[in-house]
């Protein structure tokens, strides 16, 4: 079953090649669509912009590569700008970037994450020694997004998650197995843990990461 679509599973990923930059133009392409929330994927060329509209839900933007400007905010690699439903939103690119767009529908409610300014992801979860630390984003029904911090030689035992798990590292470096497959996952990659095959990590060097999974 597909819960994330139009990236390769199981494969390390470069952020900045999910899709190609291709000069005067914009890209997009829908990887997940449920009750509660789409996931876009965009590139777009520099100074090529999205002009403004008024947003109908309250709107995530993570910056996956490059920079963009957002709604008058500097949005740099890695960092987010959260938009309130109902505000006017316009995107312009200061240099060819990749880019994550949730749209969370009806009452969503995320948690940990400030309105309207852009923060980088790192920042907003410590490291603890010899510990795995983690910060909830949003966990419910469709979709659960989490910020982890890992001590070297810390990790996540094996098990399988409820729908496509997509793993975006922020600093660090891991090793994850899928399946009988190891994988060695550094800060510019990242990677989709399929549904229902069993999974681990483990922090080869001390270690940060956005993870989001998609069910239903």
């Amino acid at each position: 079953m597909d819960f994330i679509q139009k990236l390769e599973k199981a494969k390390i990923l470069k952020r900045d090649q999910l899709l190609p930059i291709l000069k005067g133009q914009i890209l997009s392409t829908q990887l997940s669509d449920n009750e509660v929330v789409s996931i876009e994927l965009f590139s777009l060329a520099k100074e090529e912009e999205i002009s403004s509209h008024n947003l109908i839900e309250q709107t995530l933007y993570i910056v996956l590569s490059g920079c963009l400007d957002i709604s008058g905010k500097k949005v740099e690699k890695m960092c987010y700008y959260l938009a309130q439903k109902e505000s006017t939103s316009k995107l312009t690119a200061i240099e060819n970037s990749i880019l994550l767009i949730y749209t969370f529908k009806g009452a969503t409610k995320l948690r940990n994450l400030s309105f309207d300014t852009a923060f980088s992801f790192i920042s907003q979860i410590g490291a603890v020694e010899k510990a795995v630390s983690s910060k909830i984003i949003i966990q419910q029904d469709g979709i659960s997004m989490t910020l982890f911090s890992l001590a070297k030689g810390e990790g996540l035992n094996t098990h399988k998650a409820s729908g496509d798990a997509l793993v975006i590292p922020l600093d660090g470096a891991v090793s994850i197995k899928i399946g009988e497959k190891d994988y060695e996952v550094a800060e510019g990659d990242c990677i989709i843990l399929p549904y229902g095959i069993a999974h681990s990590l483990l922090a080869t060097k001390a270690y940060k990461m956005l993870l989001t999974v998609i069910n239903k």
